[in-house]
């Protein structure tokens, strides 16, 4: 079985948190003497809420424009995300980096990038609450 075990960073330590998830490490540590633990920061991803803002301000700007909001989204990640280079039977291609790969201050830049390219703003998600259903 793989337990995974959520730390941060405090004063140059790792904190697991409570004494509970701390106790339960020191117990998994015991069980497996010996072995190797992997040890990986976590870089947050874009999130749900900002995937909901992002295709809500799509359809903003397919509303400004008469661009299809699918249309835009292929335009913008081409246009202003870096490529991606993938090796498939051995010949490498280049293809559109997804936006899911961006983290939330990548994601933040994408969006400024896109406001800049249409002159449509990015709107604040606190006014989208009432057009997007469970955001």
């Amino acid at each position: 079985m793989r337990n995974v075990y959520l730390a941060k960073s405090v004063d140059g330590k790792l904190s697991l948190g409570s004494e509970l998830n701390k106790a339960l490490f020191q117990q998994d540590l015991k069980e497996h003497e010996g072995k190797t633990y992997r040890i990986e920061r976590v870089i947050p991803k874009r999130s749900n809420s900002q995937n909901r803002m992002y295709w809500a301000y799509l359809n903003i700007i397919e509303y400004e424009t008469g661009n299809n909001a699918n249309d835009l989204h292929e335009l913008f990640k081409r246009t202003l995300l870096p490529p991606k280079f993938i090796t498939v039977m051995g010949k490498e291609i280049k293809i559109p980096k997804s936006t899911t790969e961006l983290t939330k201050l990548e994601f933040g830049e994408y969006l400024d990038k896109i406001g800049a390219e249409t002159g449509v703003p990015v709107p604040d998600p606190r006014e989208l609450e009432n057009f997007i259903p469970n955001y």
